[in-house]
């Protein structure tokens, strides 16, 4: 994502530079649970942004999702320095919680949520929020699989509470789950389920899937749709021209019509019977997924959303 917005950026004509912090992860395991080491790889992070302000010399840093932008005297330095900060939280509020310690610091917030989000920013101090769904990133590789075998069904993800609980009741025509440690969960259509699934692994697994479960994380076992924020791989399984089934979402019909574009379903029982249905549809699932694709691409990729921002900034 941090790839695709700094790309989004360049392409509309921005000055742009990432920080790319992935090359710490190794180090970041290895210093939990040492107090001293994480002290000093801490600096080595804190070091490498300074590093990088001083050469690039931004009008404005932005950071997203789980950037390491939580020193505070950093961040009021910063912005001393007359540099616009910006942070667009790609989470859910009510399970990554360090928004709290860093909201009021930035000049605009952006979230995938609106309220009670907003309400909660509004009371500790953070008034410069702005809603900013995810998107497609059409700069993305994406791999061929005209002659690769079909998936029935799948789901590519991690196993939040909800998803170990309505999987458990397994879907039948060959659901297959893919992903980091749902082999602890004795799901039986588990297929790789001891790692993450890279990107491009991913693309492939969807655009091979005749149907695409998403069923959004959360972290009450029996929560079945009601959420509010679109995640991620609504907009990707879309812009991919991949057929999905998804549980309904408060802000969706912001983004897809959930009859049209995708369809969207109120519980379990009727997600079996859809995916059922349209296996054996296939004219059917072909059209919903050329209209959400048509969507994304008139209005959801990552352009658009710098171009959003842009315009926020004023700039």
């Amino acid at each position: 994502m941090c790839r695709a917005i700094h790309q989004a950026f360049k392409d509309i004509g921005r000055q742009a530079d990432i920080l790319d912090f992935s090359g710490f992860q190794k180090e970041l395991f290895e210093t939990r649970g040492d107090e001293e080491r994480s002290c000093q790889f801490y600096l080595k992070i804190k070091i490498a942004l300074l590093e990088k302000v001083a050469g690039f010399q931004p009008d404005v840093i932005f950071g997203i999702a789980q950037s390491p932008l939580h020193n505070v005297e950093m961040l009021t330095e910063f912005k001393r320095a007359g540099i616009v900060l910006c942070f667009w939280f790609m989470e859910d509020y009510r399970i990554f919680g360090y928004w709290k310690n860093i909201a009021p610091y930035f000049d605009y917030f952006f979230t995938i949520q609106k309220d009670p989000f907003w309400k909660e920013l509004k009371d500790i101090g953070c008034t410069t929020y702005h809603y900013l769904p995810m998107a497609f990133d059409t700069n993305a590789a994406v791999p061929e699989t005209a002659a690769a075998e079909a998936i029935p069904i799948s789901f590519v993800g991690a196993p939040y509470p909800n998803r170990v609980h309505f999987f458990s009741e397994h879907l039948d025509d060959g659901f297959r789950i893919y992903g980091e440690d749902w082999n602890r969960h004795q799901n039986p259509q588990v297929v790789v389920g001891d790692r993450r699934i890279p990107e491009y692994e991913a693309y492939g697994i969807y655009r091979r899937s005749l149907v695409n479960i998403n069923l959004h994380s959360s972290p009450f076992p029996g929560e079945f749709g009601g959420g509010d924020f679109v995640n991620p791989r609504t907009f990707e399984l879309a812009g991919l021209g991949a057929f999905q089934l998804t549980d309904m979402r408060k802000l969706l019909t912001l983004h897809f019509d959930p009859a049209e574009e995708v369809i969207a379903l109120t519980g379990w029982g009727d997600m079996k019977k859809a995916a059922s249905y349209f296996l054996r549809h296939e004219e059917e699932r072909k059209a919903i997924a050329d209209r959400a694709k048509a969507r994304v691409l008139k209005g959801h990729t990552y352009r658009h959303r710098a171009e959003e921002i842009m315009e926020i900034l004023g700039t």
